[in-house]
């Protein structure tokens, strides 16, 4: 049964750990896509390319996804933490 436990718990740590870097990695691309909106979305250059249609509404579908992402990222953040957590309780304990 110890065996089985501690496989288990670096099990947790490890899908924890990729939560937590998936937690970063989604901040980053948080970033990446406020930056890309302001350049090309929220300047006078873009917002006529949106009014005409002429972005084929490529600054909506960012929007989307970035709030997308915004939702995504405390879930991933409290997932990883959790798990992490417990695998280091249940490997501490057997």
């Amino acid at each position: 049964m110890g065996k089985i436990s501690k496989v288990f718990s670096l099990l947790m740590i490890l899908l924890g750990g990729i939560l937590v870097l998936a937690w970063a990695g989604t901040g980053y691309a948080i970033g990446l896509y406020e930056e890309g909106i302001e350049e090309n979305c929220d300047s006078s250059v873009g917002t006529l390319a949106q009014i005409t249609d002429w972005d084929d509404g490529r600054c909506d579908d960012a929007r989307e996804d970035k709030e997308a992402l915004e939702r995504y990222r405390p879930l991933a953040g409290v997932a990883g933490s959790l798990f992490v957590g417990l695998g280091l309780i249940v490997l501490f304990r057997t």
